[in-house]
């Protein structure tokens, strides 16, 4: 059972829950608005809405990106031994790394506005100034209002290596353009993963027929546990309508063999999902995708 947003036929937006094969809406008109709640309550409105019966065709609706309203996507980075290791090859300032790695205050950067958001098969944006793109797989906590984990999902970090690379004050271009935000259209309720703290997550690149890259990582690597995380992003910041953290990334390809237009990333978080993309340097293709109209915001893409 999983937290997804959805469009349906006539073009209204609803939120619900999904199972192998139904979905049940909820008395909540966002997902921002499920994350006011507390989670002992979005359990409890969870199980009456199973309960009740009441059963949508999920043949007759499109799963659309699990984030809107005033929500937004922020990053920790360099909690991985592995990334820490990668950002001090790739830099020309790898003390910034060293530090952060060991420092008791976590890296923490904006991401995304939900508009932003983009979900499986959908596809993933390349910067045009970058000359070795990088997916970032991780793994995303859905966080309520009142910093409580309410689910997890799968994110693709989409970043450009070689312009953080230059020097870390470039960080904000490096990783916030279009297309450069992924996250897997189902929020897998924190409540019922087993043993989150050792999560297998799993990347393969392909280009064409042939594998180009694969990797993996568990979450049992991390340097920091998700409650510091949390803690530290809630700390000197408020989200009415709560956040989504992704916790970084310990799968790194090398040096040099970046992404190309054409290549399809695939990640996959045991008991989370797998999220999918093929990787487009059209920045037109993202102007139909993302929400760059008139539309209200907390439709998203």
């Amino acid at each position: 059972m999983s937290f997804v947003r959805w469009r349906a036929s006539d073009g209204t937006t609803k939120v619900g829950l999904r199972d192998s094969e139904h979905l049940y809406e909820l008395p909540f008109p966002t997902l921002a608005e499920l994350l006011h709640h507390t989670v002992a309550d979005i359990r409890r409105v969870a199980e009456e809405a199973v309960s009740s019966g009441l059963r949508v065709d999920p043949a007759e609706v499109r799963l659309l990106a699990p984030i809107d309203g005033r929500t937004e996507v922020w990053g920790a980075g360099v909690t991985y031994q592995h990334s820490r290791e990668a950002r001090a090859e790739e830099s020309g300032f790898e003390k910034v790394y060293l530090d952060v790695y060991d420092a008791e205050r976590p890296e923490l950067f904006f991401k995304s506005a939900a508009w932003r958001v983009l979900t499986d098969g959908d596809p993933g944006g390349l910067h045009p100034d970058c000359t070795d793109p990088v997916c970032e797989p991780e793994l995303a906590l859905v966080l309520n209002r009142h910093a409580e984990i309410v689910g997890a999902l799968v994110c693709n970090d989409l970043t450009s290596r070689s312009i953080e690379a230059v020097n870390p004050i470039y960080l904000p271009q490096a990783k916030m353009f279009p297309g450069s935000c992924q996250l897997s259209t189902s929020i897998v309720p924190w409540w019922t993963i087993g043993n989150p703290e050792d999560l297998l997550i799993t990347m393969t690149v392909h280009r064409g027929s042939e594998t180009v890259f694969s990797g993996e990582a568990r979450t049992s690597s991390m340097k920091r546990g998700y409650a510091e995380l949390v803690h530290w992003l809630f700390r000197g910041e408020l989200f009415p309508d709560g956040a989504v953290l992704t916790t970084g990334t310990g799968i790194v390809p090398p040096l040099g063999e970046g992404l190309r237009p054409g290549d399809r990333a695939t990640v996959t978080i045991d008991q989370v999902g797998v999220l999918s993309s093929v990787m487009t340097d059209d920045r037109s293709v993202f102007e139909g995708l993302l929400n760059v109209t008139d539309e209200p915001i907390s439709e998203g893409p």
